[in-house]
């Protein structure tokens, strides 16, 4: 699915105890987080709305989707089962590699499903209000052919028409699967024959048989297109991306230029293999890049060790996008721009606990009045942001804390509730050019402090 490229500001974030408004603390440790996160997983794709991340997956439960505040805070998010198959007249199964799409107002699923009978996989369309559901069934998404088809995914262009893009076969026989492309209509229904832009016809696509092309995924910047698909098969070690740039018109198979070998592959020293099936996502300021991907630990686990995971990537002074290798299993790597784990900072008169549905698994108890986490924020230009606090309150009453902006107060009230139910607190904060003082000090009540990020609202620099 497309990325949000925005251009925003920097917005660096770390806690410290401060004694004075006008006082900058000691350094606090570096905020970071481990892969996987999500320790069972495949196929990922991510929408970050603003706010939230938002993780569609497919198990033996049907499709579900997972909303966290933090991009690495996924794997401990509620697992919300959106659609099992069989609902509405849709096929009952082998329902694989759900895509979430937001289009307009509405939010898309895209999967894979079939009979029973794999030559029977055919693409779907499911419809929302949200991203959490529920969803209704919109039919099935082909081209004329309606041959076999997986992995669909969706963008727009910069020509301004929305294309779909997915994994099929030519005929009725799984020979090898390709890479095609279509305009659309509308959310589920294609305009026109489908068109062949991609198939395994280098050595490092041909790693086990049949040889395959799948998991389509889109870049969109600076005018440019890429797709960065997968490679080979996904049950061997050799399971890589590739990578297709488009120099001329989407529809001309021409204008696809295909990578001299793969762009992210395996790391034996690091212990990681068949990385692929990414998906495309941006830090919660705005930043950065990140994408997310499946891997195994283990040499030859085939399909059954995958993992999902998280890794920053760049860009190449030509304007490609630079993936570099994949990061070992539980290496500590820092946290996307913008996030920011409570448990991680100097803290002043607060315990931090283990909670099974916190991000990273563990969140910060203030419960007494004056304890405190001091957040310090560097912008490059003044602007209002938008802070959001994840928290819970199992107390019984609100509680309430100061949040001092550079000096400035004002209150926060956290309704109570359950410790083991999160909720968000979101708060307009204007904030200078250059370093910023934002603390949360207790008043009043207990409060668990999970997470927070820091996201540019309208007025900010983009």
């Amino acid at each position: 699915m497309p990325s949000r490229l925005l251009s925003a500001a920097l917005v660096v974030i770390g806690l410290g105890t401060l004694t004075t408004a006008s006082q900058v603390g000691p350094r606090p440790p570096a905020q970071t987080f481990r892969n996987p996160i999500l320790s069972e997983g495949q196929d990922p794709s991510v929408v970050f709305d603003g706010r939230f991340y938002h993780l569609v997956q497919s198990d033996q439960d049907g499709i579900s989707v997972r909303t966290s505040l933090t991009l690495t805070g996924l794997g401990n998010a509620k697992k919300t089962v959106v659609w099992q198959g069989g609902q509405a007249d849709s096929p009952c199964c082998e329902l694989w590699a759900p895509e979430l799409v937001r289009w307009d107002d509405r939010w898309y699923i895209y999967y894979a499903a079939d009979d029973g009978r794999n030559e029977n996989h055919r693409m779907y369309v499911l419809e929302s209000r949200r991203a959490g559901g529920p969803y209704t069934f919109k039919g099935k998404i082909t081209d004329p052919t309606d041959r076999w088809a997986i992995d669909g995914a969706v963008f727009r262009a910069p020509d301004g028409h929305r294309y779909y893009l997915w994994s099929g076969w030519e005929g009725r026989v799984n020979v090898q699967q390709n890479l095609y492309i279509s305009r659309m209509r509308n959310p589920w229904t294609l305009q026109g024959e489908r068109v062949l832009i991609s198939s395994p016809d280098q050595p490092w696509e041909r790693n086990g048989s049949p040889y395959i092309n799948e998991g389509p995924e889109v870049l969109v910047r600076g005018g440019r297109v890429f797709v960065v698909y997968s490679a080979s098969g996904s049950w061997t070690n050799d399971y890589c991306l590739g990578l297709l740039s488009l120099q001329g018109e989407v529809l001309d198979p021409a204008a696809w230029k295909k990578s001299n070998g793969c762009v992210f592959s395996r790391n034996d020293e690091a212990s990681v293999y068949a990385p692929g099936h990414n998906g495309f996502v941006k830090s919660p300021d705005g930043t950065e890049d990140w994408h997310l991907y499946h891997a195994n630990e283990l040499a030859g686990s085939g399909w059954g060790g995958r993992s999902i995971r998280a890794q920053k990537f760049t860009w190449a002074p030509d304007g490609t996008p630079r993936f570099g290798r994949p990061v070992g299993f539980g290496q500590a790597r820092p946290l996307p721009s913008g996030e920011f784990e409570a448990e991680q900072a100097q803290l002043t008169g607060v315990q931090v606990r283990e909670v099974s549905l916190a991000s990273g698994g563990r969140a910060a108890r203030l419960d007494s009045r004056g304890d405190r986490v001091v957040l310090r924020a560097r912008v490059p230009r003044a602007g209002t942001y938008t802070l959001h606090v994840r928290y819970s309150n199992g107390s019984g009453r609100p509680a309430t804390q100061s949040l001092a902006v550079n000096g400035s107060t004002r209150k926060l009230t956290y309704p109570a509730g359950a410790w083991e139910s999160f909720g968000t607190r979101p708060t307009p904060v204007r904030l200078r050019s250059g370093e910023n003082d934002l603390r949360l000090i207790q008043e009043a009540g207990s409060v668990q402090i999970d997470a927070v990020t820091l996201t540019p609202a309208n007025d900010a620099p983009r």
